[in-house]
C-alpha cells in the first residue's frame, strides 16, 4: 500500500509539473496585437517600429509566467507578405514569462474562417490566432521592402491594408502606426 501511495504522489507531482508548462490562452498576451486585433510588419531600418514589436507574455492555468516557453509567431499563409532578411519569428521567455519578437517585412493578408493571417504558439498551443498582419510597405499591390511615397498614397485611399486597428474606419491610431516607417522612410532587404 505505501509503494501504490507513492507511486501515486509522483504521479500527481509529475503530471503538476508538466500543466506548469502548458500555456493558458485565456491568461497569456500579445501586446500590442491584442488591442489591434492583429499584426503589424515594418521594415527595421532605420529601427523597427514600436507597432511591429510584441510583447507576449505566456502564462499557466493558474496565472503563473511560464520560463523558457518557446514561443512562435507564424504566418500560414502568407501570400502578400514578405519578410526582411533580418527577420526572426522565435524566441524565449524569461522568468516572468515575457518573450519580446519584432515583426520585419511588409505586405498585408487579411483572411477569415478557420484561416489565419498570424498565429502565436507557445510550447506549442496556439495562444493567438488574427485574421489581419499589415504593414506600413504597402502600396496596393505588395510590399518592396521600403515605406516610400506609394505607400503614402496607398494609405491615404484605401482603409483595407492600412487600417492597423482594424476598426473599419481610417483614424489617428492608424496614422500614428503608419507614420515612424514612413519618416524617417524604413527599409529593408525583402527575402527572396
Amino acid at each position: 500500500m505505501k509503494k501504490l501511495l507513492s507511486a501515486l504522489f509522483v504521479l500527481a507531482l509529475c503530471s503538476s509539473v508538466a500543466f506548469a508548462t502548458v500555456p493558458d490562452p485565456s491568461k497569456c498576451t500579445v501586446t500590442p496585437a491584442d488591442a489591434l486585433n492583429g499584426v503589424v510588419l515594418c521594415p527595421d531600418n532605420p529601427a523597427p517600429t514600436t507597432a511591429s514589436i510584441y510583447t507576449i507574455t505566456v502564462k499557466n492555468s493558474s496565472n503563473n509566467p511560464i520560463n523558457a516557453a518557446s514561443v512562435i509567431i507564424e504566418f500560414p499563409t502568407p501570400t502578400n507578405i514578405r519578410f526582411c532578411t533580418t527577420y526572426n519569428n522565435t524566441g524565449t521567455t524569461n522568468v516572468s514569462g515575457v518573450c519580446v519578437i519584432t515583426l520585419r517585412g511588409g505586405g498585408c493578408q487579411r483572411t477569415s474562417g478557420s484561416v489565419y493571417a498570424a498565429v502565436v504558439k507557445a510550447n506549442g498551443v496556439v495562444i493567438r490566432s488574427y485574421y489581419n498582419a499589415k504593414s506600413p510597405d504597402y502600396d496596393g499591390v505588395g510590399p518592396n521592402g521600403q515605406v516610400i511615397l506609394s505607400d503614402l498614397l496607398a494609405f491615404r485611399g484605401a482603409v483595407g491594408c492600412h487600417d492597423y486597428d482594424n476598426t473599419g474606419t481610417m483614424t489617428l491610431s492608424d496614422t500614428l502606426i503608419f507614420a515612424p516607417g514612413y519618416s524617417p522612410a524604413h527599409s529593408c532587404t525583402l527575402v527572396p
